[in-house]
């Protein structure tokens, strides 16, 4: 077992406890969910129906032929139905409430998980190029190895690392050049590392054949900064949810090949319409039975089944399952498709 290999075995363990954190924290959240429901609506009560029994009591006063034509009345009796209506869908709600606090803690967790693989991966950088201006032999590509440094200056920086890698460079390109310890510190690090890139495209213009110093990706997991879901793609159609949720799993997966096509209750018979006709050349279909209604669901399911199509239902209103499921159910389709296309290819 190389140093790659052992790298890559702890990256993964890494991952996989963060992973475990967050399910554990999730768990809990969950399990408090309905005991914080229930004082969120005692809130609701406490609050509104003081009110309501206040307006009441004026409409009480407000009888008779004398009051018929009263502006105030019918406005004190649209004040009544409309708390009416806010205390029986207190439950709701409260529910909405607690969800929107949840996800702001899932968020938190999940920016928690992202954190420590993007601080992993810059350590891991770090030791790519500190190997990269090692193998440089020459006092030209030891000095072109400072456009390479520089494209990652920022993630150097984030983790205090930016000194050590530009002392390293001065010192290799000392160590070969032939007119004495040439390269020396200017300012600031940052500084000097401009002033020896600039230098470098200098030198890389007075010749046709140019060095293009770059790190070997050795010990990182991938070229680019990590994204827990950068190998996902395909079409996701999913009724359910709310807009809140909907737009943390969209930021979630914008910058990756997942087209989503989501229909909440807030959404409008409308776009239920056109989602159904999504549901064809779909790759996974999900129902949220956290949050969608019955007809909604009865429309997904009848939906799918006309085109011969599975439904998952998915009984959550946090942001890790429903991401859990995306990813599971689109890493099972790509290697089904991995798999038939390797049997059709023997």
């Amino acid at each position: 077992m190389d140093f790659s290999e052992l790298d890559d075995l702890e990256n993964s363990v890494q991952d996989l406890l963060s992973l475990a954190k967050i399910e554990v924290e999730e768990k809990r959240l969950q399990q408090q969910r309905d005991a914080q429901i229930q004082e969120e609506i005692s809130k609701i009560k406490h609050r509104l129906e003081p009110l309501l029994a206040q307006v009441e009591t004026m409409l009480q006063q407000l009888t008779g032929d004398d009051f018929a034509e009263s502006a105030t009345r019918r406005k004190l009796e649209e004040k009544a139905a409309d708390l009416r209506q806010k205390l029986a869908d207190a439950p709701t709600l409260a529910a909405q409430a607690i969800d929107r606090q949840m996800i702001l803690n899932e968020e938190r967790l999940l920016d928690e998980r992202i954190a420590e693989q993007t601080n992993r991966w810059r350590q891991a950088l770090k030791i790519d190029l500190l190997e990269m201006i090692a193998e440089q032999t020459d006092f030209f590509s030891a000095t072109d190895a400072a456009i390479a440094i520089r494209a990652y200056a920022h993630e150097l920086k984030a983790i205090g690392a930016l000194e050590e890698v530009v002392d390293t460079l001065i010192t290799q390109i000392n160590t070969h050049s032939e007119e004495g310890p040439v390269a020396r510190l200017r300012g600031s690090h940052d500084q000097t590392l401009n002033f020896i890139y600039n230098k470098a495209l200098e030198n890389r213009a007075r010749v046709e054949r140019t060095p293009d110093v770059q790190p070997r990706v050795r010990h990182r997991s991938s070229e680019k900064r990590p994204n827990p879901y950068g190998m996902l793609e395909g079409k996701v159609v999913i009724f359910g949810g709310h807009d809140r949720l909907e737009t943390v799993i969209r930021n979630r997966l914008r910058d990756v090949n997942v087209t989503l096509v989501w229909c909440t209750a807030q959404s409008g018979p409308q776009i239920a319409e056109q989602s159904e006709t999504h549901i064809a050349n779909a790759d996974l279909i999900l129902v949220l039975t956290g949050y969608t209604s019955h007809k909604l669901t009865d429309k997904a399911m009848q939906a799918a089944q006309r085109v011969g199509k599975t439904v998952e239902m998915i009984n959550t209103t946090g942001v890790v399952r429903v991401l859990e499921a995306i990813e599971y159910g689109l890493k099972t389709k790509q290697l089904a498709r991995h798999l038939n296309h390797s049997s059709k290819s023997n």
